[in-house]
C-alpha cells in the first residue's frame, strides 16, 4: 500500500482518540507563544496545513481571536472533529502537499509536524511553495521531528498499539537550507526534546521564518 494513503487510512481509524490525546495537549504550547510573538496586527490570514483535530488553530484563536483560519487535512475525520472543536474557522480536505492548489495567500502558514509523514523532497518543496503563498512579511511555522533521514525513517506503531505508518526523521541541515534559499529570514531555530510526564521522547525541531 502506498504509505501515504496507509497514514490517511490510519488516522481516520484513530481520529478520535487522536484528538483525545492531544486536542488539549500543552507541550507544544511554548512553539506557538513563540510564533504569536512574532506576528503583528497585520499578520490577519492564516492557513493551518495538516491541521488534524485543530489544536494548533485552537490555541491560535485563543490569543487572537481576528485571525482568519483556514485549516487543510487529508482525513475527513479530522475535518469533522474540526469543524466541531472550532466552528469559527473554516476548513478544508485538501492533501497538506497541494497548497498551490488552493490559489491562496495567507500571512502566516503553520507546518506543524505536517513534515513526519512526507519525505525529504516533499517537505523541501513545500517550503518553496509556502515562500510564494505567503504575503509580504508573511510568517511561515515548522515543528517536525529529527534524526538521521536515511537510518532513523521507519514504519512505526501508531500510539493506539494497532496500526503502523511511516514516519520520516528530517535532516535539520536541508530543512533550514530550503528556509535560506528562499530568501526567508530565520526567526527562531531551536530543538526540544519531547516529554509527556516522566516519559521522554523524540527530539523536535522548530523553526519560524519571516518572508
Amino acid at each position: 500500500m502506498d504509505k501515504y494513503k496507509n497514514i490517511i487510512e490510519t488516522y481516520n481509524k484513530i481520529s478520535q482518540q487522536y484528538h483525545d490525546k492531544f486536542m488539549d495537549a500543552t507541550v507544544y504550547h511554548h512553539s506557538y507563544n513563540k510564533l504569536l510573538k512574532h506576528t503583528k496586527k497585520a499578520h490577519q490570514t492564516v492557513l493551518d496545513v495538516a491541521s488534524g483535530p485543530v489544536n494548533i488553530t485552537k490555541y491560535l484563536l485563543s490569543s487572537r481571536n481576528d485571525f482568519k483560519i483556514l485549516g487543510i487535512d487529508a482525513t475527513e475525520n479530522m475535518i469533522q472533529l474540526a469543524k466541531e472543536n472550532v466552528p469559527n474557522a473554516n476548513f478544508k480536505l485538501l492533501d497538506c502537499r497541494n497548497i498551490k492548489n488552493l490559489h491562496q495567500k495567507f500571512d502566516i502558514i503553520v507546518f506543524g509536524f505536517c513534515f513526519p509523514y512526507i519525505s525529504k523532497e516533499e517537505s523541501v518543496q513545500l517550503i518553496n511553495e509556502a515562500y510564494s503563498c505567503l504575503n509580504k512579511n508573511g510568517i511561515l511555522y515548522i515543528s517536525t521531528m529529527i534524526g538521521d533521514y536515511d537510518t532513523d525513517s521507519v514504519f512505526k506503531t501508531s500510539f493506539d498499539g494497532k496500526n503502523r505508518m511511516f514516519i520520516h526523521y528530517h535532516n535539520p541541515e536541508y530543512l533550514i537550507e530550503a528556509i535560506q534559499d528562499n530568501k526567508f529570514q530565520l526567526l527562531e531555530n531551536y530543538t526540544k526534546e519531547y516529554q509527556e510526564g516522566t516519559i521522554k521522547g523524540d527530539t523536535d525541531l522548530f523553526l519560524i521564518a519571516k518572508k
